[in-house]
């Protein structure tokens, strides 16, 4: 793909006009008590979906790449996750969502595992029960990381980098050696790993993160390599996988993702519409993940996530699960469903609505102590009601 540098380099011209502003937006927000994003979660056994969705208001001078970086997630992933907000003039007061919800990507969780198709690294402490994630900077169309296993065998504070011949081709005019600094792409720190010419490290262009940027190596953000950097030893495992959808139970059902491609990040890093790019493969993996509960899939849902790869975590399948003691099951409405304006559709997707003992319908209130509150049928069909019937007697902890 031919970036379009014109454009990029006004681009540029509004970020450094902005900068000023941002810095004064980011003291803001801490001073109206905005957390600032973690990277590290508890998971229980058997956990694949860490983090929350939140929202954030767009303050004075604002613009994605200092919000990504301050929530600790990248520039795609920000832009996909909003659709039609100028990330460089967005306006002020808009509610964007910050896409800090993941879900952990097939493979054994133990060292650093790295899904290239989602742009992050999880780092699994030893001990178990904790994860850190992080946003990556990957490599640019037709420079791939290596998929497999390898290790961390040194770690360099500090790295002075030497251009390979590659990238000597590209620009001639590269000394032999770029010593520590900020004209240093390497960073204040780098994991070299058993592949002799990739490393996890640094960078002095922290907008990069996120972006098809590099020729193979996993850039971090500063403040993220410094932490990794502390907490990694020589020897970690080190897993490179590509997963372009990835799904995960929670209480509530069954979610799915499936991030942007890599010639659709770089058509969002240029600022262009994306391309169409339908993933392939995902009925099948949802299949295997619903199990015992297939019958519950929305597959419609899973269409539209399939097609419109915007990173976003999305429930494709509801469980069904005991509420209290003599409470009725009630089945809740798809997640892309949820809202007023599909008033219609809800009442259709509900197979038991319950009522007290006057016929009033059901409501989200909390029901008086002692209150009986018989299961009333309502607007179900008799294959609704065998798929409900089978969900119960099939019912497990996934």
């Amino acid at each position: 793909m031919v970036l379009d540098l014109g454009n990029v380099r006004r681009r540029g011209a509004v970020l450094r006009r902005q900068r000023s502003f941002s810095a004064l937006a980011f003291v803001i927000s801490i001073l109206a008590g905005l957390p600032a994003m973690a990277t590290e979660y508890a998971i229980a056994p058997g956990q694949k979906v860490i983090g929350e969705l939140r929202p954030y208001a767009i303050q004075q001078g604002d613009v994605f790449p200092d919000i990504a970086r301050r929530f600790d997630i990248g520039y795609t992933a920000l832009v996909a996750a909003n659709p039609g907000v100028d990330p460089w003039v967005p306006a002020i007061g808009r509610r964007i969502t910050i896409p800090s919800r993941f879900i952990l990507p097939d493979a054994p969780l133990h060292g650093i595992v790295i899904n290239l198709a989602q742009w992050r690294l999880f780092y699994f402490p030893p001990g178990g029960g904790r994860v850190e994630t992080y946003p990556l900077g990957l490599g640019v169309i037709g420079q791939r990381t290596p998929l497999g296993i390898t290790r961390v065998v040194r770690k360099n504070p500090n790295p002075a980098w030497y251009p390979p011949a590659s990238i000597r081709a590209e620009k001639p005019e590269l000394p032999a050696i770029v010593p520590p600094g900020p004209d240093n792409p390497l960073g204040a720190y780098a994991l070299h790993l058993g592949w002799p010419t990739y490393l996890i490290h640094g960078t002095n262009k922290p907008d990069g993160v996120g972006r098809n940027v590099s020729h193979g190596c996993i850039r971090l953000y500063p403040e993220d390599i410094a932490k990794l950097f502390a907490a990694v030893a020589v020897g970690t495992p080190v897993r490179t996988v590509e997963r372009p959808a990835t799904l995960g139970w929670t209480d509530d059902g069954l979610y799915l993702q499936i991030y942007p491609s890599k010639s659709q990040t770089e058509e969002i890093d240029i600022d262009q519409p994306a391309t169409p790019e339908a993933a392939e493969g995902v009925r099948e993996l949802v299949s295997a993940a619903a199990g015992a509960y297939l019958d519950a899939v929305d597959w419609r849902a899973v269409e539209q996530t399939r097609n419109q790869r915007s990173g976003m975590p999305v429930r494709v399948a509801i469980r069904l699960s005991v509420i209290e003691p003599g409470r009725p099951y009630v089945r809740e409405t798809p997640y892309h469903d949820r809202g007023p304006t599909r008033a219609v559709e809800r009442e259709e997707a509900e197979t038991l609505v319950p009522y007290d003992q006057r016929g009033a319908p059901w409501t989200d209130e909390p029901e008086p102590r002692g209150a009986s509150i018989p299961p009333r049928p309502r607007g179900t069909s008799d294959r609704q009601r065998a798929v409900f019937q089978k969900l119960l007697d099939g019912l497990t902890n996934k």
